[in-house]
């Protein structure tokens, strides 16, 4: 016989990294976004609005949207959203 590892599969490649999630830490959930609402939140990034969702639709979607266009953005920009809620 020979040392040769034989490939894992792909359920066996999603088990092994979902153990290693938890492990981290991590718990996996499913979620639901409003897509009009995950819109709203992209458009006031993109916009220079602070991330404020309290008030809109779904605020878990509009924030969602809003940390997306964000991460698209570079890190001055972000900066510059920042500063403006707080002078």
């Amino acid at each position: 016989m020979t040392d040769e590892k034989k490939p894992k599969g792909l359920a066996e490649r999603q088990r092994l990294f979902r153990e290693r999630q938890r492990e981290a830490g991590f718990t996996q959930r499913t979620l639901w976004i409003h897509v009009e609402a995950e819109d709203a939140g992209r458009r006031a990034a993109a916009n220079g609005e602070p991330c404020e969702p309290m008030g809109t639709m779904h605020p878990l979607s509009w924030a969602a949207g809003w940390v997306s266009e964000t991460e698209s953005m570079g890190p001055e920009l972000v900066e510059d959203i920042r500063r403006s809620k707080h002078p």
